[in-house]
């Protein structure tokens, strides 16, 4: 030790914006490396469509256009009101209708914008001019960052202005490449260079949405290459995120959760909701009489919903006793009813990739075990046509980036390493298909890129 000097640490406070601005922080939220992140948008932009065409009734329609560094994803949706894109600014904070509750959503994390606000910064930090323009209702949200490195700070910058010309639903485009080269050349880590290697991946993500969503209607177009999806069934139907959850989806953690969100969005309102509203929301107990029995059940016929939590938080042994009784006054939903794809549907996206079809399996489990409805589809076959393995895999109906099934089995092999034992290795021509329907899927990592499956749907063959 050099004399006898001390060093008196100092607490240093960082604002959590600069979180999202990083290329650490933002692999951890997204559990994926930056060549991945056209992906990653592109898959949060197209989910938060679909969901949004789903909840109106719309049939969707979504079209992609990538073009001079810049993507944009629209859809014939409702439209995002500008109140909504105001949260979405607030770093500080998660927005989103789909975190507190269980169903078979096809994202809850809540900060998805706030990742793509962030990722062209992150890989570009001396990028000017916008990140992100939102159109809808009319309105026109022209996005960018001022950034205090010094502070480390970051700050929205948002200027709305009509938009007479805007149709109907919401069109995002991200500002994703300014361009930036060396020596005449892209970097191999630059904007333009991860977006260039990226196309072919990108427009083989956007069919796997085709396939998993065959009510809807997919368009893309990268510069001056175009490919169509038409909806392959108008009349199928899965779970939407407008349909009320059944109480058997719940487990006590799950609604705690959900009470204390809506106290919390009750208390910036100012409104006082009952316990009687609160069970009217859920699948099963939208009638007088059953409201009744569970609120006499549990002696809350006349409580408030803020009753229930106290200066310590949620009373656990009366929200046990609300969700006790709601399951018993309700019933468990069908597994069929999450949605199912179907053997025909996939029969015709394998054919349509020029596959064999004698060799074409298809394989469907859908089970309820206590409460919690299961729908796992597979199919195989072999394919002439393609040079190396394909593999479609996805949860709720949003197809992943990266194998989810990783871990599907305890030696931690995954769905890869069952491929290989069947000589299915990444370079034999053969297209496999693996989707997964759960309200209550459950994940190892931040991005949700890792599922971890219980037992029987580890051994679904």
């Amino acid at each position: 030790m050099e004399g006898s000097q001390k060093l008196n640490r100092t607490a240093f406070t960082t604002d959590r914006s600069w979180e999202f601005l990083s290329k650490k922080e933002l692999i951890a939220q997204t559990s994926h490396q930056p060549d991945d992140w056209p992906l990653v948008l592109a898959k949060e932009l197209i989910d938060n469509a679909l969901d949004a065409c789903e909840e109106a009734g719309i049939p969707p329609k979504i079209d992609v256009f990538v073009k001079d560094g810049t993507f944009t994803v629209s859809d014939n949706g409702p439209g995002i009101p500008p109140e909504v894109v105001e949260g979405v600014l607030d770093f500080t904070t998660r927005v989103s209708s789909r975190e507190a509750y269980v169903a078979p959503d096809r994202g809850a994390q809540g900060n998805a914008l706030k990742t793509i606000l962030a990722m062209p910064y992150a890989l570009d930090p001396d990028r000017r001019g916008p990140v992100v323009e939102i159109s809808a209702k009319a309105v026109r949200h022209k996005i960018g960052l001022e950034v205090n490195p010094i502070r480390q700070k970051a700050k929205p910058r948002h200027s709305p202005y009509p938009d007479e010309i805007a149709g109907n639903g919401t069109a995002i485009c991200v500002y994703w490449a300014n361009g930036v080269r060396e020596n005449g050349e892209d970097r191999n880590d630059s904007p333009c260079s991860i977006l260039r290697e990226a196309k072919p991946q990108f427009l083989q993500f956007v069919e796997n949405f085709a396939w998993l969503n065959p009510h809807a209607e997919f368009s893309v177009r990268w510069d001056d290459e175009h490919r169509a999806y038409t909806t392959a069934d108008k009349r199928w139907a899965k779970w939407r995120p407008s349909d009320p959850t059944p109480p058997c989806w719940y487990g006590l953690e799950h609604l705690e959760r959900l009470i204390a969100a809506y106290l919390a969005k009750d208390e910036a309102t100012g409104r006082q909701r009952t316990v009687r509203e609160f069970v009217a929301e859920f699948r099963g107990l939208s009638g007088t009489g059953k409201q009744k029995k569970v609120l006499e059940e549990c002696g809350l016929s006349r409580a408030k919903l803020a009753d229930l939590a106290g200066e310590e938080g949620i009373d656990r042994p009366v929200v046990q006793r609300l969700l006790d009784a709601m399951k018993r006054q309700s019933k468990p939903v069908p597994a069929a009813k999450l949605g199912v794809i179907g053997r025909d549907l996939i029969a015709r996206r394998f054919d349509s990739l020029g596959c064999e079809m004698d060799s074409f399996r298809y394989k469907k489990l859908a089970k309820v075990s206590d409460g919690l409805p299961t729908v796992l589809e597979a199919a195989f076959a072999w394919c002439p046509t393609l040079n190396e393995r394909r593999l479609v895999t996805g949860v709720n109906f949003s197809p992943a980036i990266c194998d989810p099934f990783r871990e599907l089995d305890s030696s931690k092999l995954g769905l890869d390493g069952l491929l290989i034992d069947q000589w299915a290795d990444g370079m034999q021509p053969v297209v496999v298909f693996l989707h997964l329907t759960h309200p209550r899927p459950q994940f190892s990592d931040r991005g949700k890129s890792a599922l971890v499956l219980e037992k029987e749907q580890r051994h679904a063959r």
